[in-house]
């Protein structure tokens, strides 16, 4: 089969194709219709390019099986069909009722604290594959699925045992820590770590298109092999440096000053409180939300000698905190700022 081409309205074994969700690896995701069970199911359909082969395809289900947890895509059963006359591996997974935060990030700004309570759920199931023995490899925002708002890591096709030999190269690229574009490279819990810093990274920067993000940085490639990327890219001015600081630490060129457990991570984003929410509506409009707290609104008025940075707490005007300014520079490192100091405690 070609997973590019759409084959929805087609039956295969005992599932009705609904409509097409997305390629992945080197399969095709479809919602489906279990006709057994008359139950909607999402369903990965594996190409099988050596017959003898098709067996090997068996871990893209038995590996997830084996961690079922709240935070992870719940696999139901692996099995071989023919379609089309040709053999494919099915993998019956939960159908989940959102998107990804690849998706999200391409649609709306998505405020800091929401992204780290999702990097937060997400830890927990990395922490939970890891105690497994298992190394997911391929830890990015497309693979993060949101189930009525809870963060469910997916699509386990590139993962492997701890300790186990890789071959490099065989990461997602640009997520891959420097260490595994060598030879004789193994699978360790550093290396998932490095990926969660980098969707950490993205995450919190709003960066909606991440491979025209990257194309716009010189050597970019260079850059990743070395793990010398992160440090050549600044951080939003938004973003708290407790939470750059996080970033860093995950994303370090160096195993050994990486976090080294998924729960050590999630420890350090757990003694980070948050103020305020903050939403951008646009570059210097800017509103901020909080428990118990006036709702906070900053954006600019232009004078015809200056320019005010008005900050408004519940519609009213804060004096002590509303600013004048003549350039635009100026403006826009006070009102960023004003955003990152009231972020977190």
């Amino acid at each position: 089969m070609d997973i590019e081409n759409d084959y929805s309205g087609e039956e295969i074994g005992k599932y009705k194709l609904i409509a097409k969700l997305g390629n992945g690896g080197f399969g095709a995701v479809y919602k489906a219709v279990d006709r057994v069970l008359n139950a909607e199911k999402a369903i990965k359909i594996l190409e099988v390019s050596n017959p003898r082969k098709a067996y090997e395809l068996f871990n893209e289900a038995a590996i997830p099986y084996e961690c079922q947890h709240n935070n992870i895509i719940r696999i139901n059963s692996g099995e071989l069909l023919n379609f089309n006359s040709e053999l494919v591996f099915v993998v019956d997974m939960e159908l989940v009722n959102g998107t990804s935060l690849e998706s999200l990030l391409r649609n709306r700004f998505i405020p800091i604290a929401e992204s780290i309570h999702y990097i937060k759920d997400i830890l927990f199931a990395v922490e939970f594959s890891h105690l497994k023995g298992i190394i997911h490899r391929d830890i990015k925002p497309a693979n993060i699925l949101l189930d009525n708002g809870i963060p469910k890591l997916s699509d386990f096709g590139l993962s492997t045992a701890l300790g186990d030999l890789i071959i490099p190269w065989k990461w997602y690229i640009t997520h891959a820590a420097p260490e595994t574009f060598v030879n004789d490279s193994v699978a360790t819990v550093e290396t998932d770590i490095f990926a969660l810093g980098m969707t950490m990274f993205r995450m919190v920067n709003n960066i909606s298109n991440w491979n025209l993000f990257l194309q716009n940085i010189t050597n970019f490639e260079s850059l990743i092999k070395t793990g010398k990327l992160m440090g050549k890219i600044p951080q939003a001015p938004y973003v708290p440096l407790k939470i750059q600081r996080v970033i860093k630490k995950a994303c370090n060129p160096s195993p050994e000053k990486r976090y080294h457990s998924a729960t050590e991570m999630r420890n350090s984003l757990e003694k980070i409180h948050f103020l305020y929410n903050w939403s951008m509506c646009d570059t210097y409009h800017w509103i901020g939300l909080s428990n118990g707290l006036p709702k906070k609104d900053i954006f600019l008025e232009m004078k015809r000698k200056s320019i005010d940075v008005v900050v408004k707490n519940n519609g009213r005007r804060s004096s002590s905190d509303s600013k004048n300014f003549f350039t635009l520079e100026e403006v826009k490192a006070y009102l960023f700022e004003y955003i990152r100091s009231t972020t977190i405690q």
